[in-house]
């Protein structure tokens, strides 16, 4: 090849390298392929997050509403000294339709009556439990007499509260695929545990649970 020949074909491929350099063409599809994937990411997150404190709040909801129901229960004139199991049922459905549109199965409510003795507020007994469980709607109830700690101040002698513990298994949109070999907050593989404590003390009395015989479960003893 002639110097000149190679002298031309090097200048050829230089003006095309200038020409490649300054074109535009194009760039804002790679502008648009590069954002795309962290905008889509940036908008389902919003979408998961927003949700997440949704929930979170209705769970805290279903623990303040429980306890309140049940420390605002009254016996009726000439009736049984105690709430009654079903009574305690529709209670705890509340906490479903507090939650819907969201699925109640992964929902958990223990309900406790708690009471101190006479002469120390610190000396404490759970007097009885109730669990429920949003799948199948069903409810486990028993006495008890057992020793449970309060924060401190929250009683005095001769004092009673309602504990309503609240637990949620929430599943994300999304997410969830990428939880799917672990659980956060406690909960199982794929979920995030939510959980929520309220304590409330009875309006009148103490609050006291039937048993299915319809008697009063015994006072505590301290």
């Amino acid at each position: 090849m002639s110097t000149i020949a190679a002298s031309s074909l090097r200048a050829r491929f230089r003006r095309l390298a200038r020409r490649w350099t300054a074109s535009e063409e194009g760039v804002a599809a790679v502008e648009f392929g590069l954002i795309v994937p962290i905008m889509a990411v940036m908008f389902i997150g919003a979408v998961e997050l927003s949700q997440a404190i949704t929930v979170d709040r209705r769970v805290t909801q279903v623990a303040t509403a429980t306890a309140d129901l049940v420390a605002r229960f009254t016996p009726p004139p000439n009736g049984a000294n105690g709430i009654s199991q079903t009574e305690i049922t529709d209670i705890m459905k509340v906490g479903g339709y507090i939650l819907s549109p969201y699925s109640a199965n992964p929902l958990k409510i223990v309900l406790r009556g708690v009471s101190s003795s006479p002469t120390s507020a610190t000396n404490t007994k759970q007097a009885w439990i109730c669990t429920y469980t949003g799948a199948g709607n069903s409810l486990s109830c028993s006495c008890t007499n057992t020793t449970y700690s309060l924060p401190a101040n929250m009683v005095t002698t001769l004092d009673s509260v309602v504990i309503s513990e609240v637990t949620y298994n929430y599943k994300p949109l999304v997410f969830d695929y990428f939880m799917k070999s672990m659980g956060t907050g406690g909960g199982p593989a794929g979920t995030h545990l939510m959980k929520e404590t309220a304590i409330l003390k009875p309006r009148s009395q103490n609050i006291n649970l039937l048993q299915t015989s319809n008697t009063p479960c015994p006072a505590p003893t301290y």
